[in-house]
C-alpha cells in the first residue's frame, strides 16, 4: 500500500484520477463519489487513508453539488430532522473510525457499498406515508450518522429515504447534495481530531477538489446524453467486485477461512 510520506507523487495521480472518475459519477446520477472514490483508492491506499483523502474532495463537491440546487431553503427546511440526526451520530461514530483500524474499517465500508448495490439493484418500493415523515427522516438519519462516521458514506439511507418519498430526479440531485453536504461538518470534526485528516492531506484535497468538480461538471454534460441504466449497471458491478474483494482480504487478515 502505498502512503503519502514516501509516494507523494504516486498519492497525487491516484487522487487526481480517482476524483475525476468519482466526480464524473456523481455528475451523472448525482450521488457515489465517496463510494466510488473510496472505492478506487482502496486498491492502492489503506482504507483509514482513503477516508482522510477522500474528506476535501467530498465536501467540496457536494457544496458545489448544492449551491446549484433550486430551492436550498426549502431543502434545508423540509429535511432537517435528517440532517440533524445525521450530524448528531456522525459526530459521535467518527471518533470511532481511527480506534477500530483498517479491517474493520474496510468491512464495514464493503457491506455499506453492498447495501447501496442491493437497494439500487432490487429496487425499493415501500412508499411512506406523509405523516411518518419525521419518523423516517430521524430513524435513517441516525443509521445514516452510524455508518458515515466510521466509513465516510452514508448514501445508503439518504438514498433509501428520498426513493420512499418519490422524488423527482433533480429533486433528488438536491436534497442529496445537501444531506451529504451537511455531514461533512461533523465528519470533518472527527477526522481531524482522531488524525484521520492531518494538514498534509489538505494539498492532496485540493487537488482532488478540482479533478472531483471537472468530472461532475463533464457528468452533468453526459447525463442526457450516454445510457443512463447501461452506466449505473457497470457501475454497479464495479461496486460489488471491489467490496466482494475488500471482504475477502479482511476475511483473510482475520484467518477465517482456517475455521472450515
Amino acid at each position: 500500500m502505498l502512503d503519502i510520506s514516501s509516494n507523494p507523487n504516486e498519492v497525487a495521480i491516484i487522487v487526481a484520477f480517482t476524483f475525476l472518475i468519482a466526480g464524473v459519477v456523481k455528475g451523472i446520477i448525482g450521488i457515489g463519489l465517496p463510494t466510488t472514490a473510496i472505492t478506487i483508492m482502496t486498491f492502492f491506499v489503506s482504507p483509514i487513508l482513503a477516508l482522510g483523502l477522500n474528506l476535501v474532495p467530498m465536501t467540496v463537491a457536494n457544496i458545489w453539488q448544492f449551491s446549484k440546487s433550486d430551492d436550498p431553503k426549502q431543502i434545508i427546511s423540509k429535511y432537517k430532522y435528517f440532517a440533524i440526526s445525521l450530524v448528531v451520530c456522525i459526530l459521535i461514530s467518527s471518533f470511532y473510525a481511527e480506534k477500530i483500524g483498517d479491517d474493520f474499517v474496510r468491512l464495514i465500508f464493503a457491506i455499506a457499498v453492498l447495501s447501496f448495490v442491493c437497494l439500487q439493484v432490487f429496487g425499493f418500493n415501500f412508499k411512506m406515508k406523509p405523516k411518518q415523515d419525521i419518523f423516517w427522516q430521524g430513524g435513517l438519519g441516525t443509521m445514516g450518522g452510524l455508518i458515515g462516521g466510521v466509513a465516510s458514506i452514508w448514501a445508503v439511507p439518504v438514498t433509501m429515504y428520498l426513493l420512499m418519498k418519490n422524488v423527482k430526479p433533480k429533486h433528488f440531485v438536491d436534497a442529496s447534495g445537501f444531506l451529504i453536504t451537511i455531514g461533512c461538518i461533523p465528519v470533518s470534526i472527527g477526522y481531524i481530531t482522531t488524525g484521520i485528516f492531518y494538514p498534509s492531506m489538505f494539498v492532496f484535497g485540493a487537488l482532488g477538489s478540482v479533478t472531483a468538480i471537472m468530472g461532475f461538471q463533464l457528468g452533468e454534460k453526459l447525463r442526457n446524453k450516454i445510457n443512463a441504466k447501461t452506466f449505473k449497471n457497470l457501475l454497479l458491478a464495479f461496486f460489488s467486485l471491489a467490496a466482494l474483494k475488500m471482504i475477502i482480504e479482511t476475511l483473510i487478515k482475520f484467518n477465517f477461512f482456517k475455521l472450515f
